[in-house]
């Protein structure tokens, strides 16, 4: 069984600073989490593992979402693509809606959406412990 913890708010604004490439912590849906096998639980060490994730996804964030942005997904039926004209605009628009690390494999999954452009789908994003991009859908 796996069990998840959220991070706190402050924690996360902290290492996300005013970048407006991150959604805000203090919205109501919350997606800075930790994921772990229950038997494994989480302590303040995968914390600390955490918060060097995101402050390197902070510090790399075009190169990281470039990666993970495919020209096709511009064509994605939930694009509406009057609000946002080219696959190129709509990537620098792209925000980290959740960051989550998964403590089994050390993998981190985001989620890029914008609401502006996209109407509640997102970009499902997924890199391994030493950040080889591994794959994304849009959905």
């Amino acid at each position: 069984m796996e069990m998840c913890i959220d991070l706190p708010a402050e924690m996360i604004k902290e290492l996300t600073g005013d970048s407006n490439r991150f959604a805000s912590p203090f919205s109501e849906f919350c997606g800075y989490s930790i994921w772990a096998e229950e038997k494994e639980g989480i302590d303040e060490n995968d914390i600390q593992w955490y918060c060097k994730k995101l402050k390197y996804m902070t510090e790399h964030t075009d190169r990281l979402i470039e990666d993970a942005f495919r020209p096709e997904f511009y064509q994605f039926y939930g694009v509406d693509r009057e609000r946002v004209g080219l696959p190129e605009e709509m990537c620098r628009q792209l925000i980290v809606d959740s960051f989550v690390l998964h403590k089994g494999d050390g993998s981190i999954i985001c989620c890029l959406s914008n609401d502006w452009f996209m109407h509640g789908h997102f970009i499902e994003c997924k890199w391994d412990d030493s950040w080889k991009f591994i794959g994304s859908y849009i959905c």
